[in-house]
Parts: C-alpha cells; structure tokens; sequence
C-alpha cells in the first residue's frame, strides 16, 4: 500500500511542482514536497530515519548539481525562473523533485533493487526523458539543445537511478542488526 501511496504522492507533486513553476511560481512544489518528506519519514522505520534524511538530501544535491552543469552548459533552460536560477543553478522546485525522487527506492522503486543494474539504468534513462519532455510540454523547462539534450539527460538517469536505487539498498542493509552468531547465542 505504501508503495501504491508513494508513487502517486510523488507523481502528483510533481505535478504541482511542474505546472507551478511553468507559471512563476518557484516555491509551491518545495513546500508541497516537504510535506511529502514528513510522511515519509513517518512511514519510515524510527531507527533509518536520520539516515533517510541523509539520504534524501544527499540525492537532491547531486541530483540538483548534475543537473545545474547540463543548464550551464545550455542543454537546460527554465524559461520563467527568475534571473539568479539562469546563471547555471536550478531553481529550487528542482532540487525537490529530486528529493521526491530519492524517495522511491524505499517504496514503489524497490522491485529494481531486486534486478540487474543495467534494467534500472534503462528504466532511468527512459523515464527521466519522458518527465523532462512532460516538463516542456507544460512550459517549465526547455531543451535548451534539442535532441542532444534528450541524450544528455539520458545518460543522466542512467548513471543517477541505478546510484539511488542500489545506493538505497545498500543504506538499508547498513542500517540492519547484524546477527549474532550461533555460538554467541548458545552462551548467552
């Protein structure tokens, strides 16, 4: 159910995210996406929670850095941020949605964990060009190189989905008790 919960939220916010910053509005998606962040830590166990938001903040950095060399290399424009998110940072709605993202693997993403990493690498490549196409559609963004863009972006998720969703995987196996070993158990 959780799973079913997380994609929908994030794809709804998304949305709000997108169609708002498509109208000038930067700041609608950050915040409706931290609410969003606030559920999911709920959901998530106690003990994983700090390491989550570590988690969680980590992706949208990286995620928001590689993104913000593609736009200062031109291959992506945001045509109604204001002028200081055109100097080769993204605007802020874009960081969340990489936030958003980075909740995934928890939940609605975590079958990938359970296939070779090359599956994730194309699920990424093909998915985060159909949000980025879907984002010009409504006017928030631009390929600012046409098609070269669509590629740049391409190795992009390629290279950013299969490091969250394993990256995740890792983190959760980090954050389980180790067990004791069976000699342990006997003269305890």
């Amino acid at each position: 159910m959780k799973s079913v919960a997380n994609a929908l939220l994030y794809n709804g916010i998304w949305f709000v995210a997108v169609s708002r910053a498509a109208e000038g509005d930067m700041w609608s998606g950050p915040l409706t996406m931290a609410c969003f962040v606030v559920v999911h830590l709920l959901w998530t166990p106690r003990p994983e929670r700090q390491r989550e938001l570590v988690f969680l903040l980590a992706a949208g950095s990286v995620g928001s850095a590689v993104d913000s060399l593609l736009h200062g290399a031109g291959f992506i424009a945001y045509p109604t941020s204001h002028a200081v998110w055109t100097a080769g940072i993204v605007p802020p709605w874009i960081t969340c949605l990489w936030v958003g993202f980075a909740t995934m693997p928890r939940f609605s993403l975590a079958w990938l964990t359970r296939l070779p990493w090359p599956v994730a690498a194309g699920f990424g490549a093909v998915g985060g060009g159909l949000a980025f196409f879907a984002g010009t559609r409504l006017g928030a963004i631009e390929a600012g190189m046409g098609p070269w863009t669509y590629g740049a972006l391409a190795v992009e998720y390629a290279v950013l989905t299969p490091l969250l969703v394993f990256g995740h995987r890792g983190l959760r196996s980090a954050q389980r008790p180790k067990a004791r070993p069976p000699e342990a158990e006997a003269s305890a």
